[in-house]
């Protein structure tokens, strides 16, 4: 005979099972919201500036001016914010591809550069493909367009040298460009990449986790090895990402970007919303901590290795409140999306 207490906690067990076959619907529903709505947003963002830049420096290549300089400048450095922002995101095809190790690769060496410069060989396709990667991607093209030395020769119409430089900067944009373009026919639609990301369920739940915790930690690191670089007299070029565009602070900031949208989601929906089903308080918090790190690297409005000797306090502040960040993903978020 089945007792009113025992009918009672069959309810309960039924009711529990009920929740957690949702949570588990709910958690594959986010995973694949995630992947159409921000990580495929990311690669087609990286395209397109990655296409924007390339036509800018045809521009530059074929009608030379400090103008048009000053605009394929404008257009690398939106091109690399788009690929940091990107950065956030480690699996999949944004591995598979090479997309980051071969076109994102940073430090550039300058002497590579300037040999390659200073040789008589074509600079085709085909060679900027078979450089070390020291020597190419966005961090090499950085070094041409925005060294002192570099740029100037740039600009001027009527300088031999300068039109190499000109032609390996084209092949180097055209090259990140093909590169953001294999990312994406490996995605195709991303409803696909989508499905299989959805369908491990928690395993891809913790590799986000792992992912943000371990940005985090990268963006730190920053902070440290410009601090590092200052009290050792290291060269700054070997130490800070940016360095030659002046965008240290903006890279770092587009990387926690990256993180807040893997967190957030669009329109549809993000981690938020399973970290909010365990703990509302948590999220809350979570989403404070991005804003306070984010807030705190804008305030910055100046490279990182200049907000160190000009602006210390706000430089330790921004460096405290990324820390703080990753201490909250790591301590608070992961334990709330550890079930």
């Amino acid at each position: 005979m089945i007792t009113r207490r025992r009918l009672t906690q069959l309810g309960s067990l039924v009711a529990l099972s009920a929740t957690f076959g949702c949570g588990r619907r709910d958690r594959g529903a986010v995973l694949w919201t995630l992947v159409m709505d921000v990580v495929f947003g990311m690669a087609r963002d990286m395209r397109a500036e990655s296409s924007a830049l390339v036509a800018d420096l045809r521009l530059l290549s074929s009608k030379p001016s400090a103008e048009q300089l000053r605009s394929a400048q404008a257009a690398f450095t939106r091109t690399t914010l788009a690929w940091k922002q990107a950065s956030a995101f480690r699996s999949g095809a944004f591995v598979s591809s090479n997309a980051f190790q071969r076109a994102a690769f940073w430090p550039a060496r300058p002497a590579l550069i300037d040999n390659v410069l200073a040789n008589v060989e074509p600079i085709d396709e085909p060679r900027v493909e078979a450089l070390p990667v020291d020597a190419r991607g966005l961090y090499a093209l950085e070094y041409l367009l925005f060294d002192v030395k570099s740029a100037d020769r740039m600009a001027r119409s009527h300088d031999p040298q300068g039109a190499r430089s000109r032609a390996y900067a084209l092949e180097l944009g055209a090259n990140v460009h093909g590169y953001a373009s294999r990312l994406l026919r490996l995605l195709g639609d991303g409803t696909d990449y989508a499905k299989s990301f959805a369908s491990a369920d928690k395993a891809s739940v913790d590799a986000l986790v792992a992912q943000a915790i371990d940005t985090l930690a990268i963006v730190a690191g920053k902070f440290d090895r410009i601090e590092r670089a200052q009290r050792e007299n290291l060269p700054l070029p070997f130490a800070v990402e940016g360095y030659f565009s002046k965008s240290s602070h903006q890279i770092a900031l587009s990387i926690v970007n990256g993180t807040r949208l893997l967190y957030l989601g669009a329109k549809r929906g993000g981690l938020s919303d399973l970290v909010t089903a365990v703990s509302k308080p948590i999220d809350e918090h979570v989403r404070a901590a991005f804003q306070a790190a984010e807030q705190r690297l804008s305030a910055l409005n100046t490279p990182l290795e200049t907000a160190l000797t000009q602006q210390p306090q706000r430089f330790h502040a921004a460096a405290a409140a990324v820390r703080e960040l990753r201490h909250v993903l790591e301590v608070e978020m992961q334990s709330a999306l550890a079930g």
